[in-house]
């Protein structure tokens, strides 16, 4: 049982061939279009070895309300729509809530 109100998210995301370094820098921009203090706490864009045009995204959020909030944000909104174009098709995933976690530090 989740000892804490942290909320996760793992998406799919198919791109468009040749669009996916495109993709990661979005992604990387709608993190920062959520400003420094908006409750993500970790993220991962992790490219997938079998399939060269799918990222599999992971996000570790202080609660779902913090998630909601940004997500639903007029500066990530705007940068999100932007990255509709350049996918093969909608993203996929599930939420949950962290278990576990452990930092390895930087």
């Amino acid at each position: 049982m989740a000892d804490t109100d942290m909320f996760s998210v793992y998406a799919r995301i198919s791109v468009q061939p040749g669009q996916r370094d495109i993709v990661i820098e979005l992604i990387n921009e709608a993190v920062r279009a959520g400003g420094e203090t908006n409750g993500l706490i970790s993220y991962s864009i992790n490219a997938s070895l079998d399939e060269p045009d799918a990222l599999w995204v992971t996000q570790l959020w202080t609660d779902k309300a913090a998630h909601d909030t940004t997500t639903h944000s007029e500066p990530v909104k705007a940068v999100s729509q932007r990255m509709v174009s350049l996918l093969a098709a909608p993203p996929t995933g599930s939420y949950g809530l962290a278990v576990h976690t452990q930092g390895y530090g930087r």
